[in-house]
């Protein structure tokens, strides 16, 4: 038998032994004395009195402002971003127009200082009417990227034959800023 041969041998054999041993982060964690402590008799408190009650301060503080300028909790979302964008596009004819409607009356009425009669906002704005749009947009983005051969780690906008900028060398795109 050759060396090479034995010395491959060898390292299958070393080598299997490793490969049944569960790496750490797959390893079930183990809580210290003072951790299972905290877990159980400090956590309780801290979220009964303090991170609870705050939290829901803030959720009913929200509520209240959307409900002053008859918005949605979806219509907070940033425009400019892709995904809500094409979600944007998406969306239902009566939606959007629903949508443009509430916009325009928050700015006219934070323009003129004022908020939505008492009557009006005894509405849910938590309701996620955009969400269903939103998933859409991410798997047409994801699968648009997929067939352009995108890469997040390339930060190029398009990897053909050519960027449109007259270059016909291929896969030499420009940089996205």
């Amino acid at each position: 038998m050759s060396f090479y041969r034995a010395l491959s041998k060898q390292l299958v054999k070393t080598m299997s032994a490793q490969r049944s041993v569960v790496p750490w982060y797959q390893q079930e964690q183990q809580l210290s004395p003072l951790e299972t402590w905290v877990k159980d008799n400090a956590y309780p408190l801290w979220f009964r009195f303090i991170k609870g009650p705050y939290e829901r301060y803030q959720y009913e503080h929200n509520v209240a402002d959307l409900r002053g300028y008859g918005l949605m909790f979806d219509d907070q979302h940033n425009t400019h971003e892709p995904v809500v964008e094409r979600a944007i596009e998406l969306l239902p004819h009566d939606l959007a127009v629903g949508r443009y409607r509430r916009m325009m009356r928050a700015f006219e009425m934070n323009a003129k200082k004022n908020h939505l009669p008492l009557e009006e906002q005894n509405y849910d704005p938590m309701v996620p009417y955009m969400a269903p749009f939103i998933e859409e947009a991410k798997f047409q983005m994801q699968e648009e990227q997929e067939l352009l051969q995108f890469h997040p780690w390339d930060r190029r906008l398009y990897s053909g034959p050519t960027t449109g900028f007259g270059e016909s060398t291929p896969y030499s795109t420009f940089s996205c800023w």
